[in-house]
């Protein structure tokens, strides 16, 4: 009867968008004289279109529960699994094109005591100030992440060690200048930080593995002086 019809019916691959548009095209060939046979293909127009509605919203939902599975809840950078993944990236990258680049591990000095002294809500504070320091330090080709209560690690990408460790003393200063304000205190901190470059033939294991070393370095000399101070809040 509708001998131009597009064979609308033959996708298997669920192609709603090319679907719908068939069946748009099937309705005006239909005419004022076929109702019931516009009524159905109206209904079933409606059908696809909710379809391709509830498809995006479920692929909407993955994404965001993608990101949940990436991210940390308090301070919005990656999480220790988002954090490997993009370490796993990175040595792929090194791996296939020569890329170098350098690993960062940074942990807050006695930050036990903030918690001790004033609650896990002032820590909680002090977390997200570091954590927005750091965000800002970086390029947007790096990633920063916590990867563990008060320890974070950075991954400068592409870059020469001599370029990235400039970047890392300024982290450094930034997060000693410190103060962030608690009710009537202002709470500073210090931080230890520990690096390794990383190329062609680096592995993640033995990556963590030098940086720990060189953030323990850092970090030893300090256990004895304690690196977190808190001043009277200025008014």
């Amino acid at each position: 009867m509708y001998q131009n019809q597009p064979n609308i019916l033959s996708r298997p691959e669920d192609d709603l968008t090319h679907l719908r548009d068939g069946l748009t095209r099937l309705r005006e060939q239909a005419g004022a004289r076929d109702s019931e046979v516009r009524g159905l293909v109206e209904q079933l127009i409606l059908a696809a279109a909710e379809a391709e509605r509830q498809i995006s919203e479920q692929r909407a939902r993955i994404s965001y529960l993608e990101g949940l599975s990436n991210s940390d809840e308090l301070t919005g950078l990656l999480n220790r699994r988002g954090f490997h993944l993009a370490l796993g990236s990175a040595l792929a990258r090194a791996q296939r094109h020569g890329e170098t680049g350098l690993l960062v591990l940074c942990d807050l000095d006695r930050f036990k005591a903030i918690n001790d002294r004033h609650g896990h809500l002032a820590g909680d504070s002090v977390l997200r100030s570091v954590a927005g320091l750091l965000s800002k330090g970086i390029r947007r080709s790096d990633a920063v992440a916590r990867i563990g209560g008060d320890e974070f690690a950075i991954l400068m990408s592409d870059t020469r060690r001599s370029q990235a460790a400039d970047r890392v003393l300024r982290l450094k200063a930034s997060i000693r200048d410190l103060e962030v304000p608690w009710r009537t205190h202002r709470l500073r901190a210090s931080a230890s930080f520990g690096s390794a470059a990383y190329g062609a033939t680096s592995t993640a294991d033995g990556l963590l593995f030098l940086a720990d070393q060189a953030l323990y370095a850092d970090k030893r000399p300090k256990l004895v002086r304690g690196g977190l101070s808190v001043l009277p809040r200025a008014h």
